[in-house]
């Protein structure tokens, strides 16, 4: 009699809720560049801020890609998204999965903004520098006048942060290390 009564609360609880109530709508702001992290490799992420920290300094790496968004560096984004929960993904695979809704405002960086990037987090190198120096084969990078420090920085230390400013679409420029 108790298994047959667990059966049915159980079974009401399946049928009750529905696949929408898995899906949850956020809003987003996301940065005018992108960062580095290390995940299962080396990635380009963007920065996000979601709902109630929208508007704060604090800025998180999101490793997923939003399903109909059109990222373009320089551009601060808010967005609102429906984060859906994936059942049984692929290995390696996030279990959620980000549809864009709606672009609430889109608004221009002026290019003389100043922005830091890791371009190296213990001993592994985001750059690359045949024939040209880029972050993950995907940004150019113009060294400017700190191409022989970056390169001496990056066959010596773990760690190493560039501070920037965009030049173009997909270029930007090294205007510090640290």
């Amino acid at each position: 009699m108790k298994t047959k009564v667990l059966l049915l609360i159980i079974a009401g609880i399946l049928f009750s809720c529905s696949s929408d109530d898995a899906n949850q709508t956020i809003d987003m702001r996301i940065n005018h560049y992108q960062s580095t992290g290390i995940g299962e490799g080396l990635f380009l992420t963007l920065l996000v801020q979601e709902n109630n920290n929208i508007g704060s300094g604090n800025w998180n790496k999101f490793y997923d890609s939003i399903e109909g968004f059109n990222y373009q560096p320089g551009f601060i984004y808010d967005i609102r998204v429906v984060v859906e929960l994936i059942d049984n993904p692929h290995v390696d695979v996030s279990s959620l999965k980000c549809t864009l809704q709606e672009i609430k405002s889109t608004k221009e960086v002026n290019s003389e903004t100043t922005f830091d990037i890791d371009l190296k987090i213990n001993g592994e190198s985001f750059i690359t520098s045949t024939p040209s120096y880029k972050i993950l084969d995907q940004i150019k990078i113009d060294c400017n006048t700190l191409c022989n420090e970056l390169d001496i920085k990056l066959e010596n230390q773990d760690f190493i942060i560039g501070t920037f400013k965009r030049l173009q679409r997909e270029e930007i420029q090294l205007i510090n290390l640290k």
